[in-house]
């Protein structure tokens, strides 16, 4: 707890490292964390049905992989919780970005894209 308390804004970086203790409120702030970014992940699955693949990306998705992954995972439990619509995902596959800074690198194309077009 007096981690917690101390790490000001890093305090999701204390959570993450600690959620590993089975019990912990660590474990359950995680689990409760992943299972959210799941159902919202979910949620746009359903809403745009990319059959040829999802592609979860940002630091949550690296930072917190071994919480993401996996059949029984939090995340997937979330992802397919839709009631009668979830057969829909069976046929959208999901995968993790595992570049922390893609969002940046997407930016970077874009700005170049526009200096180009005004240069010329």
């Amino acid at each position: 707890h007096s981690k917690f308390v101390a790490a000001g804004d890093m305090q999701g970086a204390v959570v993450g490292m600690n959620a590993g203790i089975k019990g912990s409120l660590m474990e359950q702030a995680m689990h409760i964390m992943v299972a959210a970014y799941g159902s919202e992940v979910g949620s746009s699955a359903l809403k745009f049905i990319p059959t040829g693949g999802l592609y979860v990306s940002g630091g949550l998705t690296p930072k917190n992989i071994k919480f993401i992954n996996g059949d029984d995972s939090p995340f997937i439990k979330a992802f397919f919780d839709k009631g009668r619509v979830s057969p829909l995902l069976d046929g959208v596959p999901v995968f993790a970005v595992m570049n922390e800074d893609i969002g940046l690198r997407g930016a970077r194309v874009c700005a170049l894209r526009e200096y180009k077009s005004l240069a010329s």
